[in-house]
């Protein structure tokens, strides 16, 4: 039956006030309570899951992509310790030194837990955000739902990592969302890990599909299955087969790539399969739909690996992503928000929290842009964000942080890869701290200082020449 139900008001209990609330523990999330922490400020992470890192963790997201800028610049103090103590855990792969893209998953969950228990920065896990509360175009407290009940969390500062910016819209904050042409999202996944893998055995078999089609296995840092509508690979025609035998199912076709992962022998990261149709990350119902259909085409594939492939005569399903692997859903609006055209002709910002040279990466369809768009500066092949991306407009004490800030349709495909997460975090933490020494808003903070404050502490921002 549909219809409303009118809550009767009650009396919530204050679980804590905090100098800095950050809502959604992944990866930006981490960064912005680490770097806020730093700066000697109480700070709360708010997270729905039962641990840290989200899409990077929970999400299986590998590999961690590199900016595309000669040396990688690490726009980002704190992803140099995290790097330092997931490779003493023996969870990333440094045969690449810093720029090393492979990671365990699990490791750098743990990772992320220690170092903000190291740097006291308090976790709330199980914990759904509910609702905002908003007095004068300043957030004062959330209200959140967990075992104990609901119950609300004071601050000064507040930050949406959510990667939906749910704090945002439910503070009432201005936001766009999927193509404008089309009103559609980015294609979603459910990304899983297969084991059991002969690995030399694998390598060989796509070697012989090489020399066979005269076509490459996919992306050279990997021993990719490399099936993409987009371009033709090695194993594509196997897959074509295993669809007309009705092994696979068409979508299987549009996009299906397989990394290593970090000294896990005879493992492979799966980035498929991809959804296509039902697109919506906010819906309840399409991220259900996601989540129990993605599991029933992963053992379809499974099954068409061992049957089709070399190698995977003793493979399994070794992990199933706990969280739906969402490319794009809302993109909130802010005091700056950084356009597509802006980043193709690597624009550069005095108040800049990052540089990537990252390219456009929207699944599903092609762009093609006219040739009124040209590089700014031929000798600084990379683009810049600025502070302004983070600054929600209509608050004086609201950030946002990660895959969601400020940025059209465009842009946003390049900028919510690991890297520029990170960078996004880091500078909204720091950011935080300083309106609260400064006494000043979001609005009035000076970017330049957040900059030079990154860079105080490590951040690289500086090209390898």
């Amino acid at each position: 039956m549909n219809g409303y139900y009118t809550e009767p008001s009650r009396e919530l209990k204050v679980y804590g006030e905090y100098d800095v609330v950050v809502v959604g523990g992944g990866t930006a999330g981490v960064f912005a309570a680490i770097s806020a922490a730093h700066s000697n400020k109480s700070v709360l992470i708010v997270e729905q899951l039962g641990g840290l890192g989200g899409s990077s963790t929970a999400g299986l997201v590998t590999p961690l992509m590199h900016n595309n800028i000669k040396g990688n610049p690490f726009c980002s103090y704190i992803a140099t310790e995290v790097n330092t103590l997931l490779d003493e855990y023996n969870g990333l792969n440094m045969r690449e030194g810093k720029n090393s893209r492979d990671f365990d998953p699990l490791v750098l969950g743990i990772v992320f837990e220690e170092l903000c228990v190291k740097y006291g920065v308090g976790v709330l896990l199980h914990t759904f955000f509910s609702d905002s509360i908003v007095e004068d175009g300043s957030v004062k407290g959330i209200i959140v739902e967990n075992k104990a009940g609901r119950q609300v969390i004071l601050g000064k500062v507040f930050i949406d990592c959510t990667g939906d910016g749910d704090l945002c819209v439910r503070s009432g904050a201005e936001y766009t969302k999927g193509d404008p042409e089309t009103g559609k999202n980015q294609p979603m996944s459910l990304r899983y890990i297969i084991s059991g893998v002969d690995n030399e055995k694998f390598a060989a078999h796509i070697d012989e599909l090489e020399k066979m089609t005269g076509l490459g296995g996919g992306h050279s840092w990997l021993p990719a299955l490399g099936v993409d509508r987009r371009r033709e690979y090695s194993a594509t025609h196997l897959v074509d087969e295993a669809i007309k035998n009705g092994d696979l199912e068409e979508e299987d076709s549009f996009y299906w790539t397989v990394g290593s992962l970090a000294n896990r022998v005879g493992s492979l990261a799966v980035n498929s399969p991809e959804f296509f149709d039902r697109l919506d990350a906010t819906d309840p119902d399409v991220l259900t739909f996601t989540q129990l259909d993605g599991k029933r085409r992963i053992l379809k594939q499974l099954l068409f690996c061992k049957k089709y492939l070399k190698g995977f005569d003793n493979a399994y399903v070794s992990s199933i992503s706990s969280i739906v692997g969402i490319r794009e859903s809302r993109r909130i609006k802010t005091k700056y928000v950084v356009s597509g055209e802006e980043l193709l002709m690597h624009k550069k910002f005095d108040d800049a929290f990052c540089m990537s040279n990252y390219p456009v990466d929207i699944h599903g369809k092609k762009l093609s842009f006219d040739e009124k768009t040209k590089q700014i500066d031929d000798q600084k092949p990379y683009f810049e964000l600025p502070f302004g991306t983070l600054v929600v407009s209509g608050f004086e004490n609201l950030l946002v942080a990660g895959r969601c800030i400020g940025a059209d349709f465009v842009a946003q495909s390049t900028i919510r890869v690991q890297e520029s997460v990170r960078s996004s975090g880091e500078a909204a933490g720091i950011a935080a701290s300083m309106m609260i020494d400064q006494g000043v808003s979001s609005n009035d903070l000076d970017g330049r200082l957040v900059r030079a404050e990154m860079e105080k502490r490590g951040a690289e921002f500086s090209v390898i020449e």
